[in-house]
């Protein structure tokens, strides 16, 4: 590094070996404007998975993370570039992203010792002369290196960064205590668990709402008395990231403080009380969520939806199939995958209607709600979506027929999907037709065992196992003579079951 970057680091270290100034006693509190837990902003659509998530020890990476050089040269670096560069680039620390396609992709001209600076702030901070760097950026003017050290921090194993962290939350800079909680909330560390309790109570709304959040990603129950009594604060910031941390910790105890917040004055609110109740899956909070999806913000009602799908209470479907008919093609899309949640039949009218939604992707949520529902009144209308010009449609179409409850009789336009031109909706069909189990369907199967991609050829030989019907036996024995050896096995398995 160079001499200024050295002198930088000097600097950094003296000021981090400075106590840090003891907090004044609380002032009474005065209005802050509102601040939002983050930024709104265009809706995307990501599938619902919700998964325990495995413990801090399991999730920290193991490679040697950034020395001390490093870390000095990133926060430098961080201070001295655009603001929103700077933000893009802390959104990347330890973060693994375009794993190993990055290297395919490469240009001609990258640097490995670039690529070597870069995959050092994957892992976590282990050099200990860089911790009273990063604990004195916490104190930064700018935002962003606040945000850069307090994650660095918050990723590293050493004791001695957790320390940096605790001593954080003392401090008389409430923007040092706010960075702090922004570290102790991605390090989970349970010595500051009390600590970070007793910043709900902290004189700044900010940093009450770093607090908030903090606790959120500790999942603790043990923070939901206090995370409630945020509920009723003035400030639109703090409310939203009480609710956003209640989601988390799914106590249901949660449901009832948190129903009010559907008619927050602020649309952010409600939307983060939406989605909260929805992690909850306490069916208590039907009713309400249902008065909700008249609200005025299209994406409050979007998060109701969505809401109401992981609850999967019957009561909401009707309500829900509604908006299956709403002007927002996002709205429908979203109402069809929660019916598909939901699971009750009496949603299957309105699904058979999206069917003819004039947007794929409603579609083909209304082809996967209906086979989730497995109910076989809706065969005929899946039957013709198999020959939508839509791929997505005819693949969950297809998946849907498979999926409905004694079916029996396969729809002609199931057999001919065989010959549809992908591949993998071939594959589908043939899935679907061995599920079904129609002696009628054989013959196309039997013609689909020259199908040039193989992985057709093994789910078609698979159907015809699955077929109780002596007419399976010629094609299951000319499948033996196949080139592929696991086409061979499941003709010969087959076979067996045949006997």
């Amino acid at each position: 590094m160079g001499a200024d970057l050295l002198a930088l680091g000097a600097a950094v270290l003296l000021q981090a070996a400075t106590a840090p100034a003891p907090v004044p006693p609380r002032p009474p509190r005065a209005m802050v404007a509102p601040m939002a837990l983050a930024m709104s902003g265009p809706r995307f659509h990501l599938p619902k998975i919700r998964a325990p998530r495995p413990p801090r020890w399991f999730r920290q990476d193991t490679r040697p993370g950034p020395d001390s050089a490093q870390v000095v040269g990133l926060l430098t670096s961080l201070a001295a570039t655009d603001p929103a560069v700077c933000e893009l680039a802390v959104d990347m620390l330890g973060n693994g992203w375009w794993g190993g396609g990055r290297e395919v992709a490469a240009l001609r001209d990258r640097q490995p010792t670039v690529d070597a600076a870069r995959l050092a702030f994957m892992g976590g901070v282990t050099d200990r002369r860089a911790v009273p760097a990063l604990v004195a950026a916490l104190g930064r003017q700018e935002p962003c290196v606040r945000r850069a050290a307090a994650r660095l921090l918050g990723q590293s194993p050493l004791s001695e960064a957790a320390a940096g962290l605790r001593a954080g939350l003392r401090h008389a800079e409430g923007r040092v205590r706010e960075a702090a909680l922004l570290g102790l909330g991605t390090s989970e560390d349970p010595a500051a668990f009390e600590g970070v309790q007793q910043a709900l109570a902290d004189r700044e709304p900010d940093v009450v709402r770093l607090a908030a959040w903090a606790l959120g990603e500790y999942e603790d129950a043990r923070a939901v008395p206090g995370l409630v009594r945020l509920l009723d604060r003035p400030e639109a910031g703090v409310r939203r990231a009480a609710a956003y941390a209640l989601g988390n910790i799914e106590d249901t105890r949660a449901t009832r403080p948190l129903v009010p917040l559907l008619r927050d004055r602020d649309p952010a609110v409600r939307q983060e009380a939406a989605r909260a109740l929805g992690s909850l899956e306490d069916a208590a909070a039907t009713p309400a969520l249902v008065d909700a999806l008249g609200d005025r913000d299209a994406n409050v009602r979007l998060a109701v939806v969505e809401a109401l799908g992981s609850i999967e209470d019957p009561k909401a479907a009707r309500p829900v199939a509604e908006l299956l008919r709403d002007a927002d093609p996002e709205l429908r899309r979203a109402a069809a995958e929660a019916l598909g949640s939901i699971e009750d039949r009496a949603a299957v009218p309105g699904l058979i209607r999206a069917l003819e939604d004039r947007v794929a992707e409603v579609r083909a949520a209304a082809a996967s709600a209906l086979g989730s529902i497995e109910d076989p009144a809706a065969a005929e209308a899946l039957g013709r979506a198999t020959g939508d010009p839509d791929r997505s449609v005819r693949h969950e179409a297809i998946s849907a027929l498979g999926s409905l409850d004694d079916l029996g009789r396969a729809p002609e336009s199931l057999i001919n999907a065989l010959r549809d031109p992908d591949a993998e909706i071939r594959q589908s069909a043939a899935s679907a037709l061995g599920s079904i189990g129609d002696p009628r369907s054989v013959p196309g199967l039997g013609r689909a065992l020259e199908d040039a991609d193989v992985q057709v050829r093994r789910e078609v030989v698979s159907a015809l196992g699955s077929i109780e019907d002596s007419t399976v036996t010629p094609f299951l024995v000319r499948a033996m003579k196949d080139a592929d050896p696991e086409v061979r096995r499941l003709a010969a398995e087959g076979l067996g079951q045949h006997r």
